[in-house]
């Protein structure tokens, strides 16, 4: 994956989420905007407009949003480390693991209801 954008109504919050579930670190923050990235991923938050936004603090997690045309995926070297990392957050993840191939993948409804995949080489 080069690079992918996810809107966000907790900027912060949805920035502590995504460095622990996949190691990344912040490379650029400002007003409404965050670049965070890894040696394999890159993420960029923006934060929604106003009359988009949910109350934050986000206090339960968002409905998911399961009828958007995209799912991104993300690699992590380790599903069960990546999802220890964000253990009491309000994430959920609703199926148990796929093998396709040589990954490993887990989905991941993330506290604002974006889903999203994460995935594990098989090492063989």
């Amino acid at each position: 994956m080069s690079k992918i954008v996810l809107w966000v109504s907790d900027m912060d919050a949805q920035i502590d989420f995504y460095a622990n579930l996949l190691g990344l670190k912040v490379e650029m923050l400002n007003d409404g905007f965050a670049a965070l990235s890894s040696e394999t991923n890159t993420l960029l938050l923006h934060e929604l407009p106003i009359d988009y936004r949910a109350v934050v603090p986000i206090v339960s997690q968002l409905p998911a949003l399961e009828e958007v045309a995209i799912k991104p995926v993300f690699l992590v070297d380790n599903i069960a480390v990546a999802r220890g990392a964000v253990e009491g957050s309000l994430a959920t993840f609703p199926r148990d693991q796929l093998v396709h191939g040589s990954s490993t993948y887990l989905d991941v409804i993330d506290p604002e209801g974006n889903v999203i995949q994460i995935e594990q080489k098989t090492i063989r």
